[in-house]
């Protein structure tokens, strides 16, 4: 990496500092540091947080150079995305903190506008993240706009705003249950939002930058990974009974969560439950149908597109199984 403060030089004490944790994904790396070296900002520090690579992730970050600093490499033993998150805020020395993953590419403005809406008056502001290409059936990627949820791939806190609030990891995510696996601890689930939350709550203001956009890796075909994603949703229930307000943006007709219909599947399973198999013929259609226009809005190959269908299913009743199970937990109903 190159770069160079304009004219006086770096500063010894950087504005912005950006934290990012990574776990075996040197090139993915490679990529989101050339994008963080393209920033038309240029008051920053990076501080990458290497949680156990075994692919040299972090030899790939150490060494490097922008903005007349060095890359900051720490390391941890493989103790999850959250717990790195808070150690690169502890060797952090700017102002304001900026957090982004390394499968994302942060487009060249998008330091320069979340600093301008913090000196604007804001204590948090997240942007717009994108999926850096169209997503393909049985692929993944993340997509996020003004929905609440603060997502760590893309936001900014003023930094005595984020340790009033406690920071990520704080006591919270852990009495409500949000982690509902051994791999979700280590992921993280919630801690960024109640956050942002606890925030505002405190009266900080909280701002949606659509113009500090991200760009988020799309990843190939991986079912195990949908899986295991889709069965964290049972975490939803309780974030949504801690953080009402999100209904507004995340539910819809009161109990439908997210944006994709999972009501043909309800069906399908009444049906089967209560041995009425025409009505199950008919719900199992109509949810085919739903799946099948929904793949063909990614205008993939027809045959991609039918061979993604049983996945599809597989993925919706990972996701409804794990929110009717998050819902008695949290004694909140969301299907």
């Amino acid at each position: 990496m190159s770069g160079t403060e304009a004219r006086s030089g770096p500063r010894e004490r950087p504005r912005v500092s950006v934290v990012v944790p990574v776990r075996d994904r040197r090139e993915l790396l490679r990529a989101l540091l050339e994008a963080l070296d393209a920033q038309t900002y240029r008051d920053f520090e990076v501080i990458v947080v290497d949680d156990g690579s075994i692919d040299g992730s972090g030899e790939c970050a150490d060494g490097a150079v922008m903005t007349g600093r060095r890359v900051r490499v720490l390391w941890q033993h493989g103790i999850g995305a959250v717990r790195a998150r808070e150690l690169g805020v502890s060797a952090a020395r700017g102002d304001i903190l900026a957090f982004t993953d390394s499968d994302c590419m942060p487009s060249p403005s998008w330091i320069a506008s979340g600093v301008a809406a913090i000196d604007d008056g804001a204590a948090v502001v997240y942007g717009e993240t994108r999926s850096a290409r169209p997503v393909r059936p049985r692929e993944r990627s993340v997509t996020a706009g003004d929905d609440g949820l603060f997502a760590t791939c893309n936001v900014f806190y003023r930094r005595d705003a984020f340790e009033a609030g406690g920071g990520f990891d704080h006591p919270d995510a852990w009495r409500l249950g949000y982690r509902v696996s051994a791999r979700a601890r280590g992921l993280g689930f919630g801690e960024d939002s109640l956050l942002g939350w606890r925030v505002k709550r405190a009266g900080g203001e909280v701002r949606y930058v659509q113009q500090a956009v991200v760009l988020h890796h799309v990843f190939p075909p991986d079912l195990s990974e949908r899986l295991n994603r889709a069965l964290m949703a049972a975490a939803f229930p309780a974030l949504l009974a801690e953080v009402p307000e999100l209904r507004a943006k995340l539910v819809r007709y009161r109990v439908m969560f997210g944006t994709r219909t999972r009501l043909p599947m309800y069906a399908t399973l009444l049906a089967l439950a209560l041995n009425r198999r025409s009505a199950a013929l008919l719900a199992a259609s109509w949810w085919s149908f739903s799946r099948v226009r929904d793949v063909r809005a990614t205008r993939a190959p027809f045959v991609e597109q039918i061979r993604s269908l049983p996945e599809e299913m597989l993925v919706d009743l990972a996701t409804g199984s794990a929110l009717i199970v998050g819902s008695v937990r949290a004694r909140l109903l969301l299907l």
